[in-house]
């Protein structure tokens, strides 16, 4: 079973979301995390801080673990998403890399409660988080 890391990069009171594209097999057109596949034999941290650099060019600084998601998987048994709460980390700005996704913002929790998006349970992991 593969496992996911997902960041939650934090600037004020904004979460940054990505949109996945069209073409995505997974949750075509829905709003995301940053993040994906811990390849094998990486560590969280590693795949993290690799998911981030390749798929908005940022480079997380510091982050914790906020929270474990357990969803169901094509074949019925769990799989676990670790989402981590990022607020410093190197890079300009934001920028779409490859083609993973098709557009990006940042958006506040008032935002996100009309928002689609690729977890039914990332709406209360981001409440919490932009609550703190």
């Amino acid at each position: 079973m593969k496992q996911i890391v997902c960041a939650a990069f934090i600037e004020g009171e904004k979460i940054l979301l990505v949109r996945r594209a069209p073409h995505r097999k997974w949750s075509p057109h829905l709003w995301d995390l940053v993040g994906g596949h811990v390849e094998k034999g990486e560590e969280l941290d590693v795949a993290l801080v690799r998911e981030c650099q390749e798929e908005v060019g940022l480079t997380p600084l510091a982050f914790s673990l906020e929270a474990t998601l357990l969803e169901d998987h094509d074949d019925h048994r769990k799989q676990p998403f670790y989402i981590y709460t990022i607020r410093s980390w190197n890079g300009q700005r934001a920028q779409l890399l490859g083609s993973e996704h098709s557009e990006l913002g940042w958006f506040t929790a008032h935002d996100i409660s009309n928002m689609e998006l690729a977890l039914p349970g990332y709406r209360a992991v981001i409440a919490e988080i932009l609550a703190s």
